[in-house]
């Protein structure tokens, strides 16, 4: 079955964002369908040029060597000794080569849409549209272009599903409510990433299911296996940082970390994705700030001492890889990126890796996380979520 799939994925600093949408397409075409993903959006890279994704030029990579005597001038600094080995990543401040990734790994639709209303004249051609997952329906219907997130175009037999997408908030709208009711009726099955969604969507009257985000639907070995392209030097000893939407070092409790580091000779290594246009991205004291590739987060994470996150799927990769991590929940009011987050650690037993001003960073990494217990947990919701595609489309064919 061909399945045109709506989701962002046009990120340039965003891992996450890119990885649910190629983990989607992978678990999908692992269940023998044809998925590809609608380029919706102006963005210049999207420009089709002769059916096909036109070259961007990348940046120059930061010269390694420079890297390596920056590195070797702290660690000189900081324990009186450099490391043998030191962090050199595909990639840098202006260009993390996420293009390449897109290229590499995932299938486009040929033509670029600009508004709901080309998608409306010239619907994609498939047997099945699926919006999500990543936060599409933060997108408020206040707005009619973000009708394409609920899959307003196309013919009325075109079988719709939604896969994990996040309202983002606690509540929706009330004024909303009932052009959210007729949205949600457009669809065939619905399922979404965190139990406010589910709670939203019976409040407007529709049945959603809690499913697991599709980065969560392939295993650690899977990324493992991605991340073989990765050519990174790393030190032996550090830890890393993974900040997303977060402009302060409190919100981190950033100052207990520093101590744990210091006393253990970690190296504190942090990449962000916050947006370019925002100030004070760099803001974390002692921390070497690195701009990987794909492939080079992944490694990064997967041979960490411990990871400190803000991020969701910073939370989730520590997971699948199996690290020691601390999660850091932004301060909100109206949005409720957190809840995403305490309905994963809830699922996985794992409500005590939220750091808050109580904290005990030294003892809890001395307290081991039960890995296997984890798995378990993870395997049965895993299946579940899987189920949820495979029914849902199978019984279309």
């Amino acid at each position: 079955m061909r399945v045109a799939v709506i989701t962002f994925f046009q990120s340039q600093t965003n891992y996450g964002q890119l990885l649910q949408a190629y983990a989607l397409q992978q678990v999908l075409m692992q269940l023998g369908h044809y998925p590809y993903i609608i380029r919706y959006g102006f963005h210049e890279y999207l420009q089709p040029v002769h059916g096909e994704m036109r070259e961007i030029p990348s940046s120059v990579p930061l010269p390694p060597r420079t890297l390596r005597e920056r590195l070797k001038k702290i660690l000189k600094e900081r324990f009186g000794r450099p490391e043998t080995t030191f962090p050199v990543v595909a990639g840098n401040k202006e260009n993390r080569r996420f293009d390449d990734f897109r290229s590499m790994h995932i299938h486009l639709s040929q033509y670029v849409y600009n508004c709901l209303e080309d998608l409306q004249r010239y619907p994609p051609l498939a047997d099945c549209y699926l919006t999500g997952s990543d936060q599409v329906w933060a997108q408020l219907l206040s707005s009619p272009n973000n009708k394409t997130f609920f899959l307003d175009f196309g013919f009325p037999e075109t079988r719709r599903i939604a896969y994990a997408p996040s309202f983002a908030v606690e509540q929706y709208p009330e004024e909303l409510n009932d052009e959210l009711a007729r949205q949600l009726k457009r669809f065939d099955a619905i399922s979404v990433r965190e139990q406010t969604g589910v709670d939203i969507c019976r409040r407007v009257g529709c049945h959603a299911q809690l499913v697991l985000d599709p980065t969560l639907l392939l295993t650690g070995w899977h990324y493992k296996w991605l991340s073989r392209e990765s050519k990174a030097e790393l030190p032996k000893r550090f830890m890393l940082v993974y900040h997303v939407n977060v402009t302060e070092a409190s919100v981190l409790h950033w100052p207990k970390f520093q101590a744990y580091n210091k006393q253990r000779g970690l190296l504190p290594i942090a990449v962000h994705a916050n947006g370019e246009n925002e100030k004070n991205i760099e803001f974390l004291e002692d921390a070497e700030y690195l701009y990987p590739n794909i492939q080079d987060w992944i490694r990064l994470i997967a041979k960490s001492r411990y990871v400190l996150t803000s991020s969701f799927h910073g939370m989730i990769f520590s997971i699948l890889l199996h690290r020691p991590f601390f999660v850091c929940l932004r301060p909100e009011s109206q949005f409720a990126g957190n809840s995403r987050i305490l309905t994963l650690l809830s699922q996985l037993g794992l409500e005590d890796r939220v750091v808050t001003a109580e904290t005990d960073v030294k003892q809890l990494l001395q307290r081991r996380i039960n890995w296997w217990a984890v798995d378990r947990k993870l395997h049965a919701l895993r299946k579940d979520s899987v189920r949820f595609l495979s029914n849902n489309l199978s019984s279309f064919q």
